[in-house]
């Protein structure tokens, strides 16, 4: 199929999985520099058809943005972290950018009324931590923990256990706690949230 946003919109938009999961292998086949190329345009339409009704349609836009993530970060690993270790005219600030947009198109997923959306978001979220582990990109960690417990703060309803095992796969790269429990007070209220010392 043809690498253009363009045809992966008619493809994420189709209804086809083998149309859908095609489009997923050309963006995870290509070396990463043609990935990053294309993120800026293809996450563009991927946030217009998250917006979509279909919740296959936004399923599949969560996998195809986790596919295309460059993984430019990777580059830096066993050297220092400038931007004289990425390729091209790639900076530090370009590839924390694609990390903080698609933080926050996963953490979205993440409440969608769409169980398989949010599967697909919790996976995704697991995937943006190992890369921010492997450069230490501590804050962001603790940014993504942060946005985790405030979910779950928000939701006892069908994300929840969605929600728990994304914060799971997050805390595991960031050193923390590994679950998040629930104390209920009267009436089945969540008074607060607690972590367990260890897991």
């Amino acid at each position: 199929m043809d690498q253009t946003p363009e045809a992966f919109r008619a493809a994420l938009s189709s209804g086809d999985t083998a149309r859908v999961n095609r489009s997923i292998d050309e963006v995870e086949d290509m070396d990463l520099e043609e990935r990053a190329v294309l993120f800026n345009d293809c996450f563009e339409l991927c946030r217009d058809l998250y917006e979509g009704d279909d919740g296959y349609q936004r399923q599949s836009v969560i996998r195809f943005a986790a596919a295309l993530y460059p993984r430019l970060a990777i580059r830096t690993v066993g050297a220092d972290i400038t931007d004289n270790a990425l390729p091209g005219e790639w900076t530090l600030d370009d590839i924390a950018t694609h990390r903080r947009q698609l933080r926050a198109l996963y953490v979205e997923a993440l409440v969608d009324d769409d169980g398989r959306v949010r599967r697909a978001a919790a996976k995704a979220l697991k995937d943006l931590a190992l890369s921010a582990e492997m450069i230490g990109a501590d804050d962001e960690l603790q940014t993504m923990v942060d946005e985790l417990e405030a979910l779950a703060a928000k939701h006892d309803d069908a994300p929840q256990k969605h929600i728990e095992e994304a914060y799971e796969n997050v805390a595991f790269h960031a050193e923390k706690p590994c679950g998040i429990y629930r104390i209920s007070g009267t009436g089945g209220v969540v008074d607060a949230i607690a972590r367990p010392s260890f897991c």
